[in-house]
């Protein structure tokens, strides 16, 4: 843009002539002169420089964007295969288990016979033969409770570790 021309001395006399103080002339005139100077706004960011940094904030964006579900997709993979090892490590654990819980058990029913042929054996009485389905009872009694709380056990952890599990797919998933 062109600047504005204004010339100070005539405006002065303009005002002076019309009844207004030298003073008061002087002052309305530098008024509009300073109005009139262009102010410098070489330093102002144009539209193709706001378009310019617009299309490279894009371009940070979309980077970031794909750089970030690259990275959600990776741990998304590595918990999903830690889940898978885990749920394979849980079905060993739990075939052992029962393997044990049969093991036990056969065991017990083996102790369980001996005991009585011995007592059949040694002809006991009513109250031996009481006495040892007590003891039988109480043997069961206390193996059915040693199971269930390994049962519990168990399952309680389990339960801690899908707990974990599902936290870890939330944060990452």
């Amino acid at each position: 843009m062109t600047p504005f021309v204004f010339d100070t001395l005539s405006a002065s006399r303009q005002l002076r002539d019309a009844g207004m103080a030298e003073g008061v002339a002087e002052a309305v005139v530098s008024v509009f002169q300073h109005a009139a100077t262009m102010p410098d706004i070489t330093h102002l960011a144009t539209r193709a420089d706001l378009e310019a940094l617009g299309s490279s904030l894009r371009g940070d964006m979309e980077a970031l964007r794909l750089g970030t579900k690259a990275e959600m997709d990776a741990h998304r993979l590595a918990t999903r295969a830690d889940f898978d090892a885990f749920r394979q490590s849980i079905k060993a654990d739990m075939e052992t288990l029962r393997l044990t819980t049969t093991s036990n058990q056969e065991a017990l029913r083996l102790i369980v016979d001996v005991d009585l042929e011995a007592v059949r054996r040694d002809m006991a009485t009513k109250d031996d033969i009481a006495q040892v389905r007590l003891e039988i009872v109480n043997t069961r009694a206390a193996l059915n409770e040693t199971i269930r709380q390994q049962g519990w056990l168990l399952m309680g952890g389990i339960g801690a570790l899908v707990t974990i599990l599902n936290g870890l797919m939330k944060v990452f998933g």
